[in-house]
């Protein structure tokens, strides 16, 4: 699967992990209903400075898409105090996530 990528020039890779991330995002948000911050965090210029690969950032934004998936199933399942706690750290992840993607 990830073979087709090495063949492919810069900005049709860019545009392929893109797609990549919004097929496993969208299967994400049916596996429960996670609330999305509508805030847009603006990369400060510390940020800006510090540019990641685009396979770095992608390999990142892999792993925390895995973790919220994990997350999420762990909400289905909690009562009370505990799905309060999981839900503000899927909140958290949203926003990192939109930063990843942002990168991108």
């Amino acid at each position: 699967m990830y073979n087709k990528y090495f063949t492919m020039k810069k900005s049709e890779l860019k545009e392929a992990i893109k797609a990549e991330i919004k097929s496993i995002l969208s299967e994400e948000n049916q596996v429960g209903d996670i609330a999305i911050m509508n805030e847009e965090d603006e990369p400060t210029s510390a940020e800006l400075k510090k540019k990641d690969s685009v396979a770095t950032i992608s390999n990142k934004l892999q792993k925390l898409t895995a973790k919220m998936k994990d997350k999420a199933k762990e909400f289905k399942a909690a009562e009370g105090e505990a799905k309060e706690k999981i839900k503000d750290e899927l909140k958290d992840m949203t926003a990192e996530k939109k930063k990843l993607e942002k990168s991108l």
